[in-house]
């Protein structure tokens, strides 16, 4: 018989609670609107929504961790019918993961972690003076996306030599993440640093959320480095970005030598001492109403995927 992990215990109950509360609310609010005739007020909706939408985030996450959908079915049908959590009561037999999806997801979420890591180190004191609201954004995108990263980590329950076989020791990381932004102008990294502040992370944000309220951690994870053991030494390895363009020389005395070494006095018409030339260079161009229930670095094996499969 196939028994849930403890960290999906953890998810399948908040799901099935979860399912309790939003199926009690919309039963209460239905029989108090067929016995006034009065809708609910907005804060009611706002509620409604928030907990609806968080449920279906722990949802797709809980997909994300390798949670079997025939188990997160199984328990909000069970949730739609008033029934809370009971670890007695039986689950159904699961369907065969499908582990290339589920670490394949991972991973392009960990190459887009160290990708910002790097960004973070190599751009972070520059934005912080040039980047004004861009920079907290920033800040606010990677934090969301290490705690959804750590959360879905943990609720797999990789250790720390899973977490090594798949991406590699700290000394890998930090490679990798020079690799990523070192030679890099500083145009170039500005961009990249507007285009990661810019990036939707509301659902990843709901996912940790959802992952936190249910008990799993999202600060850290065991298989993952964490943020202050990469940024110095990704800092100390790269060369102080440059930028691309260099600005050009403000005219002043060097005006006096060069006319000077050319022998040219103030005032004349250059184009009377020059001569037309004979050809010319191409052209440059939201009571009653509320309730309280890159380089990848991946290391995949054969022996890890067994070892997950047990």
């Amino acid at each position: 018989m196939i028994t849930p992990t403890r960290t999906q215990v953890q998810v399948l109950k908040s799901l099935q609670n979860q399912s309790v509360t939003v199926t009690s609310m919309l039963a209460t609010a239905t029989r108090h609107q067929q016995q006034t005739g009065q809708r609910p007020p907005q804060s009611w909706y706002e509620d409604f929504h928030s907990r609806a939408i968080l449920r279906e985030e722990l949802t797709n996450v809980a997909l994300a961790g390798g949670v079997p959908r025939t188990w997160i079915d199984h328990v909000r049908e069970r949730g739609a019918r008033a029934v809370h959590w009971n670890p007695d009561l039986y689950l159904r037999t699961p369907e065969p993961l499908n582990w290339d999806e589920i670490l394949g997801g991972l991973d392009a979420q960990v190459q887009r972690l160290r990708a910002w890591t790097a960004l973070a180190a190599a751009y972070g004191p520059i934005a912080a003076r040039a980047e004004d609201g861009a920079s907290a954004a920033f800040d606010r995108n990677l934090r969301i996306l290490r705690a959804r990263t750590a959360g879905v980590t943990n609720l797999l329950g990789l250790n720390t030599e899973q977490g090594q076989q798949l991406w590699g020791t700290e000394k890998d990381w930090v490679a990798v993440g020079v690799a990523i932004v070192d030679g890099v102008p500083i145009e170039g990294l500005a961009q990249r640093w507007r285009q990661a502040a810019h990036n939707d992370t509301r659902a990843y944000a709901l996912q940790a959320t959802a992952l936190a309220e249910a008990g799993i951690a999202i600060d850290d994870a065991v298989a993952l480095p964490s943020h202050e053991e990469l940024w110095p030494p990704i800092s100390a390895a790269l060369t102080p970005p440059q930028p691309l363009f260099q600005s050009p020389v403000a005219p002043g005395p060097e005006i006096e030598t060069a006319i000077g070494a050319a022998s040219l006095p103030y005032g004349v018409d250059v184009e009377t001492v020059i001569e037309a030339p004979t050809f010319s260079d191409a052209p440059c161009n939201d009571d009653l109403w509320t309730s309280d229930p890159s380089p990848t670095g991946v290391h995949t094996t054969l022996s890890f995927w067994q070892e997950i499969e047990l």
